[in-house]
Parts: C-alpha cells; structure tokens; sequence
C-alpha cells in the first residue's frame, strides 16, 4: 500500500476530472464512492442537489467520468473510495461510510489506510488545500506523483 500527499503542486485543489484520468479514466474498472463532501457544482443544480441531499454517493467509473466532464467543479472536501466494479451496492454500504474531516486517523505520518474495506484506492480532497491517495496498487500510487511530482508520503 503507497499514500502520496499533494500540498504545494497547485494553488487550489480538487479537480477530480484530472486525477481520474491520470489513474486510468475510462479504462478503470471501479465503482466510486462518494462520502464526506463539500462541493459547490455550477451546474445549475443537478449536480448540487444530489451532492446537497445525499450523505453519500454512488456512480459507475462512466458516470462520474460523465458528470466530472459536465461539470469539473472543485470539491472542497470528500474521500473518493475506488471499489471494484463487480461489488454491489448494498455490501459497499454494509461497512461505515469513509470520512476525512477531523478524521485523525488518516492524517498520521507513515500511516497508509484505506478506510472502506472493499476499496483499493482512496483519494481524500483536503479544505482545497491538498489531496492524497491511497492505493493498494502502487502503480496507481505513482500515476498520482506523475501528475503532482511535488509529493511526498508524509504530511
């Protein structure tokens, strides 16, 4: 397991649409859970209101490919679970829902979790001033420190 921490390659994170597509985008065989979020989309408000009247979040790889494309908006906070495609919705939501603020487990040094059991990477989008994955996969870990060379593993 590899966690990289992005905190100095950007003046404002998250824009997932990049992130994603650096992973693999269309090519990834993942279902994306969504939990912990603070976004303003400006789509006019479709985006907003299942972002606003849901506690959690769950899209196909294409379709949160679909609505980053339509709206690529910055999302304050959230943690992006990656869980494999042919896992169902309802054992996904059998286990506690991933969450990044005041979550000081996450944050410690040389501490590489993912906090849902079923996911193989996490991405946790920090108060728009960083972002760190977690992957199982450390090809994927390294994808991510392509797109920000300026990380690192700790905090």
């Amino acid at each position: 397991m590899k966690r990289y921490i992005s905190t100095q390659d950007r003046e404002g994170y998250t824009q997932m649409l990049e992130i994603v597509s650096a992973l693999g985008g269309s090519r990834l065989g993942y279902k994306w859970l969504i939990t912990d979020v603070e976004a303003y989309p400006q789509d006019g408000g479709k985006y907003d209101e299942l972002i606003e009247n849901n506690s959690y979040i769950i899209l196909s790889n294409a379709e949160f490919l679909n609505m980053l494309s339509e709206c690529n908006f910055q999302w304050i906070w959230a943690v992006f679970s990656a869980i494999p495609e042919k896992i169902s919705n309802e054992e996904i939501l059998k286990y506690s829902l991933p969450y990044a603020a005041e979550n000081e487990e996450i944050y410690k040094d040389d501490v590489a979790i993912i906090q849902h059991p079923l996911a193989d990477i996490e991405i946790v989008a920090e108060d728009s001033s960083s972002v760190f994955i977690v992957s199982k996969d450390e090809q994927m870990a390294e994808k991510f420190k392509n797109l920000f060379p300026m990380s690192r593993t700790n905090y």
